[in-house]
């Protein structure tokens, strides 16, 4: 058994069924019976295959469609192979198609692009559903279908062609059931078609024998006539044939002579018929012009051109002048409707090719595309005095207090605004763009582009787009929200940024150059930019207002002391900002920079930092309101009410109280609110403002000293005054006796810092410990001062004398430690002990031992008050 079949080789590589089709390959079977098969594309080709040689076939394709193997078969090798592929296709019958059918040549040859023939009759091909298409007048628009199916065809013969496109364009209004009946039709015709050579032979074997007998019998006359006439019978058949000619001579010559005079005579009839075309041409451009058959205009005024364009006959010129007045008003009838906007691109495109095939002297297209450019910008112009004429007709004071809140920027008639220019500015380019591709694509007949109008081309856009971006910017960059609500606020931007995006959007379906793409998104980028500035500007100005709404009431009690809800207001504030940022304006769009990076970032951390330090100076403000002003609406909790032992005016806290509210409020934001709000930034992506949160807790840390120096002032200073005056008044004692007590000074201190404690504890609570220990450490300063100077225990004073005072000093000394022994600092104790180093020790065991008495009785006396004194201390 020799080598299978190989094809190599196929000329042509497609055709519609019938094609004589060359094979070429390598053992291709040794003889005419060695071949038994050929299948061409999926059909059995072998009845009409002639085997010329070992390397090649000839053979005609069947009703294939589609590409598919040419495969060979042969007794001495088998089944082949194939490396190339036959295309088959239907070819569907149309009027340019060659024919076996003469054609009459009275209408002239069809002009390009369409225009119609002089002939009404034209060949439409049959559906292949099998329904009928009249009175669908309701056509599918061709630039759709272009989008839709780029790179597909609606024409049965294309090699690309779509069904979608195919039912579209011809089946859009047709009913489902209708649909359905077609397909069926279809599937019927394609089963019909499957049927084969050998189908078609067997159907018809009484024609096909009846052939073979034929042949047969001209075969037998052949021979008898070789026989009877000789092989040469060339000489007799030359007789016959002039025999013949002569013999047709006699009898035709007169049918001969009339057929002449009937070509002389329709040479005539046709001379006639096209003057009549002359003279009636005037008044047939009138009527189809009427009818806006364009066309047919075209057609005529060509066809008149050829026939007569060069005569001298005056007549024919007068009418031809008068031929050339009409088209020249149809001229420019056509082109006032090219350049009048608003017009669609196809209008225009068929306005553009009807003065071209006019032979109108100028660049039909490139004015086009000029208009298309003015119009758009006057577009823009009238869309924008068209809105500023609406903000005119509203009341002049309403108006000019909106814009003193930055309202203006936010109102329903700019958000209309910025929708109407972002549609006008998308639809304008989705016109202008493509007919200006279709320009220097060539496809739009005319003399060739001029290089040097791409770049006028791409001013043209470049001048439209930045007149739309300035007139964005006046509409959505000014203002800064004001009162507007902030559902409002976000509904506006995310309206206004969504149109913005849509035109943008748009722009980049066209393709456009980079430049113009830039600018749009630029005007974007700003204006989510200017959106993230208006929540921060918003959340700012509340911030800001915080002070002229605080009510002194306590929201709760912390760790820190009675906190109003001024820490809880600016975590919200500043959380609904960055919410808002978050929500509307920080996802970047498609091809879209991202808004959280460079500037604006660094724009986000300056105003976070202003607005934490504005509710720090808020706080400095409200620490420095006089203690006679009254504060509205300033009930306490009950809570604060239990804990508080005298409250002025009714219930609404002192300054002094006040004054530690505030300080409770610094030090809980310090601890726990700036903590919050870095939190808050990182849960929503956004740059956390280290410095700015750093700065706040230096200028709280600062305020919250500030408060407290304050209140040592105003509480401290008095205290410390009425030590020295207190020490020499009550009861005298007789003069070197040892005393039995301390002087009332001492309780009054104690007493008064019991006093401030109680104040202190009922808003500081436990961080009420930094303030007591400042009075304390003051206290011990004056006892330290009084001691040096002598005050406690006279130099002068006798020897009896000078023990008692000596034992009474470091009594109560003792005492006033033991009283304040929770809140004594370094340098308390160190003022106490250089107060105890110039009073003289205790040289008897028998002092001592009354020392220790004594402090044992004031701690059981004074039990109460020291209890007060002794509760725990926070480290501040």
């Amino acid at each position: 058994m020799g080598p299978p079949p190989v094809v190599t080789g196929i000329s042509p590589k497609e055709g519609p069924p019938g094609t004589r089709v060359t094979i070429r390959g390598e053992f291709l079977g040794t003889s005419t019976t060695d071949l038994i098969g050929l299948i061409i594309c999926g059909c059995d080709c072998l009845l009409s295959a002639e085997w010329k040689s070992k390397n090649k076939i000839v053979a005609r394709s069947g009703p294939c469609k589609g590409r598919g193997d040419i495969i060979v078969t042969t007794k001495s090798g088998g089944e082949g192979t194939s490396t190339v592929q036959f295309r088959g296709y239907h070819e569907s019958i149309g009027p340019v198609k060659e024919s076996a059918v003469w054609v009459e040549e009275a209408a002239p040859p069809s002009l390009p692009w369409g225009r119609r023939p002089m002939s009404p009759a034209a060949y439409t091909p049959p559906d292949p559903l099998g329904l009928s298409t009249e009175g669908d007048d309701c056509k599918f628009p061709e630039e759709e279908l272009l989008e839709l199916f780029p790179d597909g065809s609606g024409k049965l013969s294309d090699e690309n062609f779509q069904p979608g496109w195919y039912l579209l364009e011809h089946h859009s209004n047709t009913s489902f059931e209708d649909l359905r009946a077609g397909m069926v039709f279809l599937q019927r015709k394609v089963e019909s078609q499957k049927e084969g050579q050998l189908s078609f032979l067997k159907a018809n074997t009484g024609a096909v024998m009846d052939q073979l007998d034929r042949l047969v019998l001209l075969k037998n006359m052949y021979e008898e006539d070789q026989r009877k006439s000789g092989k040469e019978p060339l000489p007799s058949l030359q007789t016959a044939i002039e025999e013949s000619i002569v013999l047709a001579d006699s009898l035709f010559s007169e049918i001969l002579a009339r057929k002449e005079n009937a070509d002389r005579t329709r040479e005539a009839l046709v001379l006639l018929t096209r003057h009549k075309f002359l003279f009636q041409l005037p008044a047939s451009i009138d009527k189809n012009i009427r009818k806006k058959e364009y066309d047919l205009v075209v057609n005529d005024y060509t066809r008149v051109n050829n026939l007569f364009g060069n005569t001298d006959v005056k007549l024919f010129q007068k009418i031809l002048a008068e031929i050339d007045k009409k088209i020249a008003d149809l001229k420019a009838n056509l082109y006032n409707r090219m350049k009048t906007m608003p017009v669609n691109v196809q209008e225009q495109t068929k306005y553009i090719k009807l003065l071209i095939s006019l032979n109108w002297e100028g660049d039909a297209a490139w004015v086009a595309i000029t208009s298309r450019k003015e119009y758009l910008l006057s577009l823009l112009n009238k869309v924008k005095d068209h809105f500023k004429q609406i903000e005119d007709q509203e009341n002049a004071g309403k108006r000019k207090a909106r814009e003193a809140e930055g309202e203006g920027a936010w109102s329903a008639t700019r958000a209309a605004w910025c929708g109407a220019a972002c549609g006008a500015l998308a639809a304008e380019l989705h016109a202008l763009w493509p007919l200006a591709r279709r320009y220097f694509a060539g496809e739009l007949a005319g003399e060739p582009a001029d290089p040097r109008r791409h770049a006028d081309l791409k001013e043209m856009i470049i001048a439209g787009v930045e007149v739309f971006a300035v007139h964005m910017r006046s509409c959505l960059l000014a203002g800064g929200g004001g009162a507007v609500p902030v559902d409002a606020l976000r509904a506006r931007l995310v309206a206004n940024l969504r149109s913005l995006r849509d035109a943008y959007d748009s722009l980049l379906k066209l393709d456009l150059p980079s430049q113009p793409l830039s600018i749009v998104e630029k005007v974007i980028f700003e204006y989510r930019a200017h959106g993230m500035g208006v929540f921060l500007q918003r959340a700012l100005r509340r911030v800001k207002a915080l002070g002229d709404h605080e009510t002194w009431r306590v929201d709760h009690f912390s760790d820190y002391g009675a906190v109003t809800n001024l820490p809880s207001l600016l975590e919200s504030y500043v959380k609904e900002a960055l919410h808002s940022v978050s929500r509307c304006v920080a996802a970047a769009g498609r091809r879209e920079s991202e808004l959280l990076a460079g500037e604006p970032a660094a724009a986000l951390r300056r105003q976070a930092r202003q607005i934490l330090l504005a509710f720090v100076q808020v706080l400095h403000d409200l620490t420095n309101e006089h203690a006679d002003q009254d504060v509205n609406n300033t009930c306490l909790s009950v809570a604060l009410e239990a804990r508080l032992e005298a409250e002025p005016r009714g219930g609404a806290p002192s300054w002094q109280q006040r004054l530690l509210m505030a300080g409770a409020n610094a030090q809980y934001t310090r601890r726990v609110t700036l903590d919050n709000i870095a939190q808050a930034f990182q849960s929503y992506g956004m740059p956390e403002p280290t410095e700015g949160i750093q700065d706040t807790k230096d200028a709280l840390s600062t305020l919250e000293s500030n408060i407290a120096e304050t209140y040592l002032e105003h509480k401290g200073d008095p205290l410390v005054g009425t030590i020295e005056p207190s020490m020499f008044l009550g009861r005298h004692r007789t003069a070197g006796a040892l005393p039995d007590d301390a002087r009332p000074y001492v309780y009054e201190i104690i007493n008064n810092l019991i006093a401030v404690h109680a104040e202190v504890d009922s808003v500081c609570g436990a961080a009420s410990a930094r303030y007591v220990r400042d009075i304390c450490e003051t206290v011990c300063e004056e006892l330290a001062r009084l001691a040096a100077c002598g005050a406690l225990a006279p130099a002068s004073a006798s020897a009896p004398a000078a023990r008692a005072a000596a034992f009474q000093a470091r009594l109560e000394y003792t005492l006033l430690r033991i009283a304040c022994q929770h809140y004594l600092t370094r340098k308390a104790e160190n003022y106490l002990m250089e107060a105890l180093a110039g009073i003289p020790p205790l040289d008897s065991e028998e002092d001592k031992q009354r020392l220790d008495k004594l402090v044992a009785e004031f701690k059981k006396r004074m039990e109460l008050q020291l209890t007060c004194l002794s509760c725990t201390v926070e480290t501040v």
